[in-house]
């Protein structure tokens, strides 16, 4: 808002000028068509938005430009390097705009344009996209209509405001900006002291805080990996803490948002892909007798006939499906948490308790697996409104028999990454970095 002050003032100065009025006047007030050859190399959104404004000019008001340069310095402080953006070009042309030729007026124009996009998409998502860099990262990305954003800042002059408000609302975010404000004032590639890991933790965390929902729910469920822990939260407030069992390295497990479809009691275990391939077929081709020890029951996926291992074809092992069956010594455990996504995970019970214990608990193949989680099960019906009771679950788990109770999606599922967890009383807590993604994500984010 300083900045704003400052180019305000200094518009009235050039104002005492009356040579200079008429001039600034003058450009303000042509009506310029930008050719579409003066527009080649732009991206298809800045073509496109001339295109749809008959290709004139858009950025003749002074205060238009003024909003756009201060948004830029102001956004500093939501994880913007000054150096990704042309400052000092956008500057140097706002002062000599009632100079500048017929053709400057075009490349200008052009660069605001691009620069606002640019700016825009970043103080909404974030500068990395995660998809991208990780693969298996889900982010929540806000759809905005940019263009439309623009047309009515320039329109009623609140080109700074309406950028303001593109902004994430979650209190997660205005958690870390605050942090960010106050540990990275300056960029450096110092990561070594305890000040430069500190000041990388704030800001790669506070990057992630962009890919996240600002709304994350009424009730939800709150996995952070580093941390191996899971929260229950109802109303913003702490319901429940669990430990949890999170994917290893080689099989991470995947980073996204969704909501509970159904708990299943006693629930059958098909054999993933990824396991499958890794660890079922190698040790089966080795000893048939591996599907007996572990319960696994081989279906021929086009006829559906369970198969003799003996007649098990290795070498056509996808011809077939894997099921373990129900009881103590499921992989799963005794209950399972299901909710829609793109990577055959979930949430479950499992039947090698003793591993809460240890302090590193990226163990799994990919999957959550959760401490106590009949009490678990118990919160979300309360949060769903069911009517199920602990008893029933018991009868269910004494008798193996399996039930699948459908949830109304009422309750969401953040699997999320954080490596510094800021408490309510602003310590920062810091946390290994267990799949060791800080360190490419903050070399993009200074770069």
């Amino acid at each position: 808002m300083i900045w704003r002050k400052i180019f305000a003032g200094a518009l009235l100065f050039i104002a005492c000028d009356k040579e200079e009025v008429v001039k600034t006047i003058s450009n303000e007030e042509k009506n310029i068509v930008i050719e579409k050859t003066v527009l080649f190399g732009s991206s298809e959104q800045v073509t496109d938005y001339y295109a749809n404004n008959n290709f004139e000019t858009i950025w003749r008001t002074a205060i238009n430009r003024s909003d756009l340069i201060s948004a830029i310095i102001d956004s500093q402080y939501d994880g913007v390097l000054l150096n990704d953006y042309p400052l000092q070009e956008l500057i140097q042309a706002h002062w000599n705009y009632s100079r500048l030729s017929i053709a400057q007026l075009k490349k200008t124009d052009i660069l605001f344009t691009k620069t606002y996009f640019k700016l825009a998409k970043q103080l909404a998502t974030g500068k990395i996209n995660p998809k991208k860099l990780y693969g298996d990262w889900e982010p929540y990305l806000q759809q905005i209509a940019y263009d439309s954003i623009l047309s009515q800042s320039i329109d009623k002059q609140k080109i700074y405001q309406n950028l303001e408000e593109i902004k994430p609302k979650s209190t997660l975010y205005k958690v870390y900006k605050k942090a960010f404000a106050k540990y990275v004032p300056v960029t450096t590639t110092d990561t070594v002291s305890a000040e430069g890991l500190m000041r990388k933790k704030i800001w790669v965390n506070f990057e992630r805080t962009k890919w996240l929902p600002s709304d994350l729910g009424t009730h939800y469920v709150w996995v952070n990996l580093p941390e191996f822990q899971l929260k229950v939260i109802s109303n913003d407030e702490l319901v429940a803490t669990h430990k949890v069992i999170v994917g290893t390295k080689e099989r991470r497990t995947p980073i996204l948002s969704s909501a509970f479809s159904g708990i299943i009691v006693n629930p059958k275990w098909t054999v993933p892909p990824t396991i499958l391939k890794k660890d079922v077929v190698p040790k089966a081709t080795a000893n048939r007798e591996y599907f007996s020890s572990n319960r696994l029951t081989i279906f021929d996926k086009k006829t559906g006939k369970v198969i003799d291992p003996y007649d098990w074809n290795p070498e056509n092992y996808n011809a077939y499906r894997y099921v373990q069956q129900t009881g103590p010594l499921n992989s799963l455990g005794q209950l399972k948490f299901d909710f829609p996504n793109n990577h055959m995970v979930y949430l479950h019970d499992t039947n090698n308790k003793r591993r809460f214990a240890e302090r590193n608990r990226a163990l799994s193949s990919g999957c959550v697996r959760v401490e106590d989680p009949f009490r678990m099960a118990e919160i979300i019906f309360d949060m769903e409104q069911k009517d199920i009771l602990r008893s029933q679950l018991d009868t269910l788990v004494v008798h193996e028999k399996t039930k699948n109770f459908k949830l109304n999606k009422k309750v969401n599922v953040h699997q999320v990454y954080f490596t510094a967890v800021i408490d309510d009383t602003e310590q920062i807590k810091i946390l290994n970095d267990v799949y060791s993604l800080d360190n490419i994500l903050y070399r993009r984010l200074i770069q």
